[in-house]
């Protein structure tokens, strides 16, 4: 057994790299990626999720909440520590967002209630 520290589904499939779940954009009319796990087998299915919005008239993308599922946190908590387990956590959500999701694709394949108008405000520059 190796020393590094691995993610765990309950259903028993490790995750000792984000590139191992399966990344799915079915829920289009909920504005929401799914995070799955790869074990087919598996009994929870969804491990965690990203609900997004597309501003088209800026051509951008905003993650509005991005969460592993309570089970998978509790389940890595109790293995590894929840400090340890928290930090792998993140280090795997951020990798998915900022690294396995083409965010061109899904802003094209986003349907309009994905939609938003991202205001910008401008300050004054004190001197």
């Amino acid at each position: 057994m190796s020393d590094e520290k691995t993610l765990q589904c309950p259903c028993g499939k490790e995750y000792g790299s984000p590139e191992e779940y399966k990344i799915v954009f079915i829920k289009k009319d909920q504005c929401e990626i799914d995070i799955l796990c790869a074990n087919p087998a598996c009994h929870l299915k969804e491990l965690g999720y990203i609900k997004f919005k597309v501003d088209r008239g800026n051509n951008k993308v905003f993650v509005e909440t991005a969460a592993f599922y309570p089970p998978y946190v509790t389940w890595n908590a109790t293995r590894l520590g929840r400090e340890d387990a928290l930090k792998l956590l993140e280090s795997h959500l951020r990798y998915i967002i900022e690294k396995r999701i083409d965010w061109k694709k899904i802003a094209e394949d986003s349907p309009s209630i994905c939609e938003t108008k991202l205001e910008v405000r401008e300050t004054e520059e004190s001197t």
